[in-house]
């Protein structure tokens, strides 16, 4: 295992100063955009479960991982949405678990979904000292324990699906928290999320699919993640993205029975502050059911 001081560097300044938290990124958003916008539960009028796992700078110590468990479903003859989202994300000494219930209510216009989404939950943040590999075991700055806080918080979303295209905006934590100690105090940001994407048809065994995610918090430059991807045969996704013209990555998918996924998807930084290639390996797994009357599993896009 790397040793990767940087991320130690980072542990270092937390522990004197007040950092804002960015929201996790994840490279396939576009088929569990219910971590950032509530209102996608039940838009598909099926019961998804979605498990995402992202390694990022994979092989070094103390580097930043993020898991996430997502399932949402429709009821109320498709017309309301449910959803519950865990997320797990965890650098260094610092972890951050999220726990959000997600509320949708659709409005259906032959093909088309209109969704407006309400989600709350909490936020807990916590450091543990003890993990930290001192060459001084009794520095006084960085005694072993475990700090903890935990922050209520609520959400909102839009989204518009067609055949072809999904729109949709969000701020998935309107009221900006603190969390800390006193001495390391950690902000959460108000994010709010753009995104678009569209089908093109080619021919029967090839589809493309552009799709942009903006990201915008106070203080921060705006974050662009574009990604190309194209369906092979109705069954296999492959595509490449980039995120701020600095990142850089390959996806691909494999689906079954129009029900099951299986993603991968790998990154490296294209600007590194080690000249080391860094690289993030991240892998989805997603499953639709049919469990009410009123759903049913289908080909979708989105």
């Amino acid at each position: 295992m790397h040793k990767l001081p940087s991320i130690f560097i980072l542990s270092m300044v937390i522990s004197v100063t007040t950092f804002g938290q960015q929201d996790p990124i994840t490279s396939q958003y576009m088929f569990n955009p219910l971590t950032f916008n509530p209102s996608y539960a039940g838009i598909n009028n099926v019961t998804n479960i979605n498990l995402n796992s992202r390694f990022q700078w994979s092989g070094y110590d103390g580097s930043p991982t993020t898991y996430t468990l997502a399932a949402n479903t429709s009821i109320v003859n498709g017309k309301v949405g449910l959803g519950i989202m865990l997320l797990n994300d965890k650098i260094g000494v610092s972890e951050n678990t999220e726990v959000q219930v997600s509320y949708a209510y659709k409005i259906t216009d032959g093909k088309k979904v209109f969704s407006f989404g309400l989600q709350t939950g909490f936020v807990s943040y916590k450091k543990n000292l003890g993990e930290l590999n001192l060459r001084v075991d009794d520095d006084p700055l960085f005694q072993p324990g475990v700090e903890k806080s935990t922050k209520f918080n609520v959400g909102a979303g839009a989204s518009y699906m067609a055949d072809n295209l999904f729109i949709s905006i969000s701020v998935p934590k309107l009221i900006n928290s603190k969390v800390g100690d006193g001495v390391d105090i950690v902000a959460y940001e108000r994010h709010f999320y753009i995104l678009g994407a569209y089908l093109f048809h080619f021919k029967p065994g090839l589809k493309m699919k552009p799709s942009i995610l903006m990201r915008g918090v106070a203080g921060a430059p705006l974050s662009f993640d574009i990604n190309l991807s194209f369906l092979i045969n109705n069954q296999i996704w492959a595509g490449a993205f980039t995120r701020n013209f600095n990142t850089y990555g390959l996806m691909t998918q494999f689906e079954f029975l129009d029900a099951y996924k299986i993603g991968y998807s790998f990154e490296i930084l294209g600007n590194n502050f080690s000249g080391n290639m860094l690289p993030t390996h991240e892998i989805m797994l997603s499953a639709d059911l049919a469990l009410f009357s009123h759903q049913d599993v289908y080909k979708r896009y989105f």
